[in-house]
């Protein structure tokens, strides 16, 4: 997998999305939901939510080439830096202020893996054909969301719709 300068560019648009996204607390905490209790990747659903506004309709190959290109960075690099924080936050009651700046550290650690994941994500699924669609992009994205979902989350459009933000 070569990431080139095509790769960067969209990766950076794509990481631009998911943190304007990700900053509303009812699709946060949406994302983390599906993460926590279905065992989605959050990066996988924002792609899908993306990929819409491009106009680009993912199919379950499309998924399946997603989730196996993220499967080694994810288990070697980002999750185990998630699990690290995680437990700074909860396993140390007694060092809070002192296990906050490390904690921190391991925050911007597993941020610039979760970026990564999404230049990878461009990377396995281009070449990518732009063609956005203000009309269809919602509709699109939702669509791409219950693909990838399918039956392990409740109509995962309809919880969208209902706290769905304009970018």
């Amino acid at each position: 997998m070569q990431i080139g300068p095509e790769v960067t560019d969209l990766a950076t648009e794509f990481w631009d999305y998911s943190l304007n996204v990700y900053s509303h607390q009812p699709m946060q905490d949406q994302l983390l939901d599906w993460q926590n209790n279905a065992g989605a990747n959050v990066n996988i659903c924002l792609l899908c939510l993306w990929s819409g506004n491009q106009g680009r309709l993912l199919h379950r190959t499309d998924l399946a080439r997603a989730e196996e290109g993220l499967a080694a960075w994810n288990r070697a690099v980002t999750r185990p830096l998630r699990e690290l924080r995680q437990r700074l936050t909860v396993g140390w009651p007694v060092l809070p202020s002192a296990a906050h700046n490390t904690r921190q550290q391991i925050l911007a650690a597993e941020l610039e893996a979760e970026k990564t994941e999404q230049s990878i994500l461009i990377a396995v699924l281009a070449p990518w054909t732009i063609e956005p669609n203000a009309a269809q992009a919602r509709r699109t994205g939702f669509a791409n969301l219950e693909t990838y979902l399918g039956s392990a989350t409740a109509a995962p459009a309809a919880s969208m719709a209902s706290i769905w933000v304009s970018e």
